[in-house]
């Protein structure tokens, strides 16, 4: 059995939604399940809400106060909350002793067990708070008996825990609890006098120890005894009093010996984390030989005080055993949120959940797959951002914070990640905030993109001409000589400039004729339309540039035309194009010159880089001044991480008014429409 369905009512964030619908309903499958979000996102009250239910393992006292009721609008506690538990995939064995609360429930598999915990609390004036759990599939349910109610008891493991406490002796000792609820402990181990072996051998042991102290035998301690007592008796005891102190092992019973048990990893005090991987294995003890109940398992910050490696082995160990049953984590670790399947985790944004399930996002199988291949700890941050910006690449990755910064919206400032997808792959990321219910998640997404058409001079700047490239200028003598020799073909939404022959045949069967016979073109009208492209393309102009540009912007700017998510394309080519178009030219021309000296190594100040650029790039720029500065980039014979991290350093300098410069350039205002967009609160 695991913990399906968690409602909430009125429980501290979580209000009452409309018609009295919960305030969060969240689902949960079997296996493990992980609650990602920033501070004071809900994970705690989640994680509290399922254990005021169904109470712990170990048996610590909960007591809920006046704040674990929600505060309304007008700044008023209301007066009573509700929290609802709900089980299902209960085989008849785990069902048995819960009949007298069990219910049915249709599922994809036809009718299966279902249970229901409900815990009512009311506040009263005086600000006493009485909580009343019931159990049953009916309105109200009835109260659940002690043995059931322990079937039910989850093991919880708090944030910031004191594993060392825990595992070291003591009357309260949480090892001790351990062990005596383990089967070898248990009535089935004890002799016909009702004694445990470990019991006999405690005897033996306490035996030998009170000896050694004793008064009338001849050990060592003794001189110990004896010393205490006449302290004792001549100076503190009155006169004729005959008490006498004895040093000796206390406690005869099993827990009395449980209590004295450490649980250690070595000789020497180990770390912190150390012993919390000591604790959770300690914790886990129990569930591999329960038969019956619930296996649920709520660990808050699983990666407290431990190293990211040790974060992977253990959730990895815990996801492939079975055996553990269910477990409910919470964490701030990108290497968790990036290391677990996406369907795993559970996303908290303000006042909502979002499972990121594939029955809940838009997202495919291939997507899926890809994102569990490549969603690294450093794309995983999305996840814990108020805002995100996604990047195709290094050069975006930083630049785009150096121009926050100029802009006075420090990313970071603005709980914004930026998130380099190293390719336009952005889509298969960009589906993880599309929700299939239409929902919006409230966390702005700004995809920053190529336009990727090069300009002419790309085509220009070859001398053995093998980049000219061909193009089918649709005119209407085209248009009609297509018509009449592909005449099962529709070419009123042909585009003014085909750029391939692919292209061009990917055009024929979507836009068949209506009433035309057969499944597709016939292929002695794909050959035609192939051999009237081959003879009336003619090399690529400006104006099919143009016409391209104007036609692949439309195309983007359809994308995302509503929600959350907004896509920013550059107006012509590339990030560094741009810029080399912009006000920019010559900072972008100084970097290109840093970026060659420093891959020959010779040592070049800022200054003598910008005389240099200055000298060359001093009238403005214009189309090919804008082309010449970028083609070392482009052609790969300066990096482009290295150029972008020279131009961040140039324009933090402030030598002018950078601010103005990316507020206002055409060719720059993509960039900062996306930070706007990212680091505008709500």
């Amino acid at each position: 059995m695991y913990l399906s369905t968690l409602k909430i009512w009125n429980f501290r964030k979580y209000g009452e939604g409309l018609d009295g619908k919960p305030g969060l309903e969240v689902r949960f499958h079997e296996g493990v399940n992980i609650l990602i979000g920033e501070n004071d996102s809900g994970k705690t009250a989640i994680v509290d809400a399922i254990r005021y239910v169904l109470r712990t393992k170990s048996g610590e006292p909960i007591y809920m106060d006046e704040k674990d009721f929600y505060m309304d609008n007008k700044k008023m506690r209301v007066k009573s909350l509700k929290i609802e538990c709900i089980f299902e995939g209960i085989n008849e064995t785990e069902a048995a002793p819960f009949l007298e609360w069990i219910g049915l429930t249709k599922n994809d598999k036809g009718v299966a067990y279902c249970l229901r915990m409900t815990l009512n609390a009311t506040m009263l004036e005086d600000g006493r708070i009485y909580p009343v759990v019931k159990a049953g599939m009916g309105n109200e349910g009835t109260p659940m008996d002690g043995k059931a109610r322990d079937l039910l008891r989850v093991v919880y493991l708090k944030p910031l825990r004191d594993a060392l406490q825990d595992m070291t002796h003591g009357h309260k000792s949480r090892i001790a609890q351990i062990l005596q609820a383990h089967s070898i402990f248990g009535d089935s181990k004890r002799d016909e006098e009702g004694r445990h072996k470990l019991e006999k051998l405690y005897a033996d042991l306490k035996a030998e120890i009170d000896k050694y102290f004793d008064l009338k035998q001849e050990e060592d301690g003794k001189v110990i005894t004896k010393n205490i007592n006449d302290i004792l008796v001549k100076n503190f005891l009155m006169a004729g009093e005959s008490r006498e102190a004895q040093l000796s092992l206390t406690g005869s019973e099993l827990i009395d010996i449980l209590r004295q048990l450490d649980l250690i990893l070595e000789n020497n005090k180990s770390g912190l984390g150390s012993l919390n991987l000591l604790c959770v294995a300690a914790e886990l003890l129990l569930f591999l030989e329960e038969k019956q109940g619930l296996k649920l398992t709520l660990i808050e910050e699983l990666e407290a005080h431990l190293h990211p490696q040790y974060q992977l082995r253990l959730l990895d160990y815990i996801r492939s055993q079975e055996d553990f049953g269910q477990f409910v984590l919470t964490t701030h670790s990108i290497t968790l949120a990036a290391n677990i399947p996406l369907e795993n985790l559970i996303v908290l944004k303000e006042d909502k959940v979002f499972p990121m399930g594939r029955a809940y996002t838009q997202s495919t199988d291939g997507d899926y797959n890809f994102l569990h291949r490549f969603l690294d700890a450093t794309k995983a941050n999305l996840f814990f951002a108020r805002g995100v910006l996604m990047v195709e690449g290094d050069a975006e990755n930083l630049l785009l914070p150096a121009v926050a910064r100029v802009l006075g919206k420090p990313l970071h400032e603005y709980g914004v990640s930026i998130v380099n997808v190293g390719s336009t792959a952005y889509k298969r990321y960009a589906k993880i905030f599309q929700r299939t219910d239409g929902q919006q998640m409230g966390i702005p997404v700004a995809i920053v993109t190529d336009l990727d058409v090069r300009s002419i001079e790309y085509y220009q700047d070859d001398p053995d001409e093998k980049r000219i490239k061909k193009i089918l200028h649709c005119t209407e003598d085209v248009k009609s000589e297509l018509a009449e020799k592909c005449p099962s073909v529709d070419f009123a939404e042909l585009p003014n400039y085909i750029r391939t022959k692919a292209e061009l045949n990917d055009y024929l069967s979507p836009h068949k004729k209506a009433g035309v016979r057969g499944k597709g073109i016939k292929k002695e009208e794909r050959e035609v339309a192939i051999a009237i492209f081959d003879e009336k393309a003619i090399a690529i102009s400006a104006e099919a540039i143009a016409h391209e540009r104007l036609v692949k912007t439309n195309k983007l700017s359809a994308f995302y035309p509503e929600g959350d998510i907004k896509l920013y394309a550059a107006k012509h080519w590339t990030l560094e194009y741009e810029i080399a178009q912009s006000g920019l030219y010559q900072e972008l021309a100084t970097a290109v010159v840093l970026a060659k000296a420093e891959q020959v190594g010779k040592e070049l100040t800022v200054e003598e880089a910008k005389k240099e650029a200055e000298s060359k790039y001093n009238d403005g720029t214009n189309d090919a001044i804008a082309y010449e500065i970028f083609k070392p980039i482009n052609d790969g014979t300066v990096s482009k991480a290295i150029v972008a991290q020279y131009l961040a350093a140039i324009i933090e300098r402030g030598d002018k008014d950078y601010k103005s410069l990316f507020e206002t350039d055409e060719s720059l205002e993509y960039l900062t429409k996306a930070i706007n967009y990212v680091t505008t609160r709500k």
